[in-house]
């Protein structure tokens, strides 16, 4: 399983663990039209002395600091 932080349609970021060969995440906007969001692995981040690789699938383009903030406040 892998942990997944999904940014999308200007919401808070969401959790959501999905198996590791999974590569796209499903989501349909409020007007029914749907969003296939490619995982993509962001990079690796140090929660408390646990190491963790960071893998991010968004519909928009995203800062650092949205990822690392998402990323301590989920992970």
């Amino acid at each position: 399983m892998k942990n997944v932080l999904v940014f999308f349609n200007s919401q808070p970021a969401e959790l959501v663990k999905t198996l590791r060969e999974v590569n796209i995440i499903r989501r349909v906007y409020p007007n029914g039209e749907e969003a296939h969001l490619k995982i993509m692995l962001s990079g690796m981040h140090s929660v408390g002395r646990k190491k963790c690789e960071i893998f991010i699938a968004a519909d928009r383009d995203l800062r650092h600091d949205e990822i690392i903030t998402a990323a301590n406040a989920l992970l």
